[in-house]
């Protein structure tokens, strides 16, 4: 295109410099004014006729050109412009060679593909730019991942070390208690040679093969799923009259409780009221008064006051909260003061902390529970588990098996009675049970059922798991303690237990469905 603009323009500059030399030849010849010589003026004639023929071959010789131009420029785009308006555009510029005028450049339409082609492709970068950002947030996400489990592995290393620590120390006392049996005077004739010393056999855990059989029993996901479905399935049916009788005194979305085994308040004077959402559990072989309750809520200090009462009349000396801190925070009325020395008045009760120790898990309180006018009050141990939400599994086992090992050996548990509780008194608190009863049998050198332990379970409390997940994690916290138990990392049988127990703790939250309840 530049260079037929170039032709053209050269072309009208040759005409314009030939037709100004023309008239001022012939305005210089007319000036003279000499005699009319009749040679001169046929000369001037001659030539100026000879510029007239160069001037209209010169013409025809750039219609010509510009003919050819147009026939080559015409293409699908610029077509129509060109049939529509022809005429207009060759007199335009015809008319500007003769007078002297500029020729207006012809303006090309823009071609629709090469700008759709623009857009196409940056859609197409636009999407390489999202996929390279869903590639990197994928990328973040394993290495979070992978944080995760090399942190769990060095907690695992910690946990082990204390675990050490702890057994230690108990070898310590049992030599201890052995050199003072040892020291008791006896007599003796002075001809009695002293036998010798037997040599101490290292301990064995009495539930060593049980353990075994459990896991080689229960290495299938697809078992434990359908064990839950069965769970799930089965119907209680037990009249709740007690329940429909105090609806205000229920959590919104709380299952029914039974009236067979449910705990009766016994408070003179109190406007005859001896309901509470809370339920003995009975396990065979197993000696300690046990209830799983719901959190109270704190909208009204009397169910509070309940909850007390309860825990002072059935001389409740283990707390154990598996609830979060948000269910406790920003209510009307506390639970209890969580700083040491602190203390409330609940109705008649009166609630003093005597210890604090926060900075493990679970946080740890002995909490004073004193009713007026009497003078022998109750000291209860609360242990508050604050990281297992609604529906899920324990986001760590540690926490619970270090709960457990110490309810299952420390002397001033061991005969303690406990209540269980989370928010609505089912899911959490009966998975706990289910699992400290299980590892109890293992420990006496039984294989435990879960399947088993939670339909009994069931029928004195309704909807004992809430979601498989839950339901997995007992599962999941039996086996750590197995793992724990057998000590030796490198032992391929604890290697495919904790790789089993990674895929238990994978296992994401479904509801069950059966109901449905508010989050906390």
């Amino acid at each position: 295109m530049p260079e037929k603009k170039s032709v053209v323009q050269r072309v009208k500059k040759t005409l314009r410099q030939r037709t100004r030399s023309s008239e001022s030849n012939n305005k210089k010849k007319t000036s003279k004014g000499s005699e009319g010589q009749e040679p001169q003026s046929k000369v001037s004639k001659v030539k100026a006729a000879i510029t007239c023929a160069l001037c209209l071959a010169v013409q025809s010789l750039f219609r010509f050109l510009f003919n050819c131009f147009l026939k080559e420029c015409n293409t699908s785009r610029i077509s129509h412009s060109f049939e529509t308006e022809p005429k207009s555009r060759t007199s335009l510029l015809l008319s500007s060679v003769d007078m002297e005028e500029e020729v207006e450049p012809v303006l090309n339409t823009p071609d629709l593909m090469v700008e759709i082609r623009n857009e196409e492709i940056r859609e197409a970068n636009q999407l390489r730019e999202k996929d390279e950002l869903k590639k990197e947030d994928v990328k973040k996400e394993k290495e979070k991942k992978e944080d995760k489990k090399e942190e769990k592995k060095e907690e695992r290393k910690e946990e082990k070390k204390d675990e050490k620590k702890e057994e230690k120390k108990e070898e310590k006392k049992e030599e201890k208690k052995d050199e003072t049996k040892d020291e008791t005077p006896t007599v003796r004739a002075p001809e009695e040679t002293t036998p010798p010393k037997a040599s101490k056999r290292p301990k064995v855990w009495l539930g060593m093969p049980a353990s075994l059989n459990f896991f080689n029993n229960n290495r299938d996901i697809r078992k434990i799923r359908s064990e839950f479905e069965f769970l799930d399935s089965l119907v209680c049916n037990k009249t709740t009259e007690a329940f429909e009788a105090n609806t205000v005194r229920n959590r919104q979305g709380s299952p029914k409780i039974y009236d067979d085994n449910r705990v009766i308040l016994n408070r003179p004077g109190h406007d005859d009221v001896n309901y509470i959402n809370a339920s003995f559990i009975t396990l065979k072989d197993f000696n300690h008064k046990l209830i799983v309750s719901q959190l109270p809520q704190f909208e009204n200090d009397s169910f509070v006051e309940d909850f007390w009462h309860m825990i002072y009349q059935e001389q409740i000396t283990l707390v154990y909260l598996m609830v979060p801190d948000k269910a406790l925070k920003n209510t009307p009325t506390s639970l209890f003061k969580d700083e040491f020395g602190g203390y409330q008045y609940v109705g008649k009760m009166f609630i003093n902390n005597r210890r604090t120790e926060i900075s493990g898990d679970p946080k740890e309180y002995t909490i004073e529970v004193l009713p007026e006018g009497n003078s022998d009050s109750v000291m209860c141990q609360v242990h508050h588990h604050v990281s297992w939400e609604h529906l899920q599994q324990a986001p760590k086992t540690r926490p619970i098996i270090k709960m457990i090992h110490q309810f299952l050996t420390e002397k001033q548990i061991q005969n303690a009675n406990v209540c269980v509780v989370s928010v609505f008194g089912c899911g959490r608190a009966c998975c706990f049970i289910a699992a400290l009863y299980a590892i109890n049998q293992l420990n006496n050198g039984i294989e435990p059922n879960i399947c088993e332990i939670m339909k009994d379970i069931k029928q004195q409390r309704p909807s004992p798991a809430e979601s498989f997940a839950q339901y997995a994690g007992i599962y999941a916290v039996v086996l750590d303690y197995i793992s724990r138990k057998r000590g030796n990392k490198k032992d391929p049988i604890n290697k495919d237990i904790n790789r089993f127990i990674e895929e238990l703790n994978d296992i994401t939250p479904a509801s069950s469905p059966s109901k449905t309840k508010p989050v906390y």
